[in-house]
């Protein structure tokens, strides 16, 4: 048996206390945490925040070693050897470990060392309450073995790969439970907060029911949103029958709120993407990703797919589910286009480039990003739809992508095959009267923009292109700046701090490169209080001379104004009939 004790042991220093007790260890028993989380493609070395290992068998101390990063080796010949350690929690996001008064949460990829030769066994997890706040209740997807429903108690898992997908979370928190298609969910939340929990657990209801019916069935038998309610923050990570969210307090629509405003419809499309994920990536999976190499990069072109499709997905389903309009769907579908276009990524990388790099360029970008790098989740989003319209256009509309992808997840995903980089090409060559997969060779493999705006033509929508508010929005305004600065920048009470500067535009045609600070437009002080009065006051052509620190050296540039690029995508609706269920208008 490999079991697991677990303690939030210091809340105000951030430290879980771990035991871990392995019966019948080899001689040389090796250990192993794993470098990155499922579902978050970056090295994070979780193993740096273990402290104070060692190791013991009948009271005696036994000789461990580390011999890498992330392993270490047990020289023993004790039928039962146990491993105390701490693990320091301070991380509060989806994908590591947190822990302090308030609430505590974590992965396990984060707490649990797995016993090398021995990842295929079933072990226990049990988690004990912290002395200084007994009244914690519990929630984790994790089986049950022994204690009251969201409780301290033990838990178990079928072996390491399912123990490390069932994140905890612990607090004060607030539980609330709905069924959607027969299956019991639960809506967790930590954090303090002013949510309408019944008008949000109807909502999810409604998207979960919508995701279940489009493929047939679901691939778990209960499920749970794990909530971390907080001042500002956003992310979401999925698990094979739950998923960890972060998100704002702003984002979680009150009692008093009507109708679906931004910050909510951006929080149902996270839980939308999340949920969706149980089929596509946590059962329809690449073949690389099976079994996960948790020591190393697990390289694949197909994220594209799996998060692009997801993305596509998550803010269509709120509208095919009936919970945001059609006018509401193309706004949010306006500022994807806008991110895509706005920079020269997209000429630069293609999706499956994206993908197979999101080690490093994807999940470490640089202040060269738009101009280098184009994001697999927001192309391969576009990519989705493109498929989506083409489809249905070719088949009278009577195939969409999401029949396309009930088929993928009941062939490659229920069976547990996977999918290789080809899979998707061939099933769509599989369907006759339809000719897609030349033209997703091309967008897959090809630096180039998608004929998105004729596709969109076809359904009744006129597309137009406008000019943001400023620089750093991708939002039509009534009354934009009549020059741009051609730069992404944070602006304060000590100027504008450039974050990135875009190819061939008017600050990058100054010499101005990102992280230096203009302090002065034509010989007066520019800042967060006066940015756009002083951008309104110039026209294009006109020429400045700009004052900015690089470090701590003062350069003096002249600046030549450029109009706007027009980056904003305005889609609406012209010809409701030719929306042929795609979306559906009141009447």
């Amino acid at each position: 048996m490999i079991a697991y004790d677990i303690t939030p042991i210091d809340l105000h220093g951030h430290l879980f206390e771990v035991i871990l007790t392995i019966d019948a260890p080899e001689p040389e028993q090796e250990l192993w945490l794993p470098n990155w989380i499922p579902g978050s493609y970056l090295i994070r070395d979780f193993s740096r925040h273990i402290i104070g290992l060692y190791a013991e068998a009948n009271g005696e101390a036994v000789a461990i070693k580390q011999v890498s990063k992330n392993r270490w080796r047990l020289n023993t010949a004790e039928k039962t050897v146990t491993v105390r350690y701490q693990v320091y929690a301070w991380d509060l996001s989806v994908r590591s470990a947190y822990l302090d008064q308030l609430q505590g949460f974590f992965n396990n990829t984060s707490l649990c060392l797995a016993v090398a030769g021995r990842e295929d066994e079933a072990c226990q997890l049990t988690l004990h309450a912290p002395v200084d706040a007994l009244e914690w209740k519990v929630a984790t997807g994790m089986p049950r073995l022994t204690g009251q429903p969201h409780s301290w108690g033990t838990f178990e898992a079928e072996n390491y790969d399912a123990l490390i997908d069932y994140p905890f979370l612990m607090g004060d928190l607030v539980i609330e439970e709905f069924i959607a298609h027969g299956i019991k969910h639960s809506l967790v939340l930590s954090g303090r907060h002013f949510a309408d929990t019944s008008k949000i657990c109807a909502d999810l209801a409604r998207i979960c029911e919508t995701q279940i019916s489009m493929f047939g069935e679901a691939p778990f038998k209960s499920y749970t949103f794990l909530t971390m309610v907080v001042g500002e923050g956003f992310g979401g990570l999925e698990h094979r029958n739950s998923t960890a969210l972060l998100c704002s307090r702003k984002s979680l629509i009150g009692e008093h709120d009507h109708g679906i405003n931004e910050d909510y419809q951006t929080f149902l499309s996270l839980c939308c993407h999340e949920y969706f994920h149980s089929w596509n990536v946590k059962t329809l999976k690449p073949k690389a990703f099976i079994p996960y190499q948790l020591d190393k990069e697990s390289y694949t072109e197909q994220l594209w797919f799996y998060e692009g499709m997801t993305s596509y997905f998550d803010d269509y389903l709120l509208h095919a589910g009936g919970i945001v309009s059609a006018e509401q769907y193309l706004k949010v579908l306006s500022e994807t286009l806008a991110r895509v276009e706005r920079g020269a990524g997209q000429y630069q990388q293609s999706v499956t480039e994206s993908s197979y790099l999101a080690w490093t360029k994807f999940y470490q970008q640089n202040e060269n990003a738009p101009n280098s790098i184009v994001s697999y989740y927001s192309k391969g989003a576009l990519i989705a739809l493109s498929l989506d319209l083409i489809l249905r256009l070719q088949s009278n509309h009577s195939l969409t992508l999401a029949h396309v992808m009930k088929k993928l997840w009941h062939e490659f995903g229920k069976t547990g095959l996977g999918t290789a980089d080809d899979t998707v090409l061939n099933i769509l060559d599989s369907y006759s009267g339809v000719d897609v997969a030349d033209f997703l060779r091309e967008q897959l493999y090809v630096k180039q923009s998608l004929p998105l705006e004729s596709l969109l033509n076809q359904f009744g929508l006129e597309v137009t292109r406008s000019v943001p508010a400023d620089d750093n929005s991708l939002k039509a305004a009534d009354d934009p700046a009549p020059v741009n600065l051609g730069a992404k920048y944070k602006a304060s009470s000590a100027g504008l701090e450039l974050l990135s500067v875009y190819h061939d535009e008017t600050a990058y045609n100054a010499g101005l490169s990102a992280s230096d600070r203009i302090i002065a437009i034509d010989h007066l002080q520019v800042t967060d209080a006066n940015v756009k009065s002083v951008l309104s006051r110039y026209r294009p052509g006109q020429k400045v001379t700009v004052h900015a620190f690089r470090r701590d050296e003062l350069l003096t540039l002249d600046l030549i104004w450029e109009e706007p690029t027009p980056a904003c995508w305005q889609l609406l609706i012209k010809d409701a009939a030719k929306l042929n269920g795609w979306l559906t208008v009141e009447s």
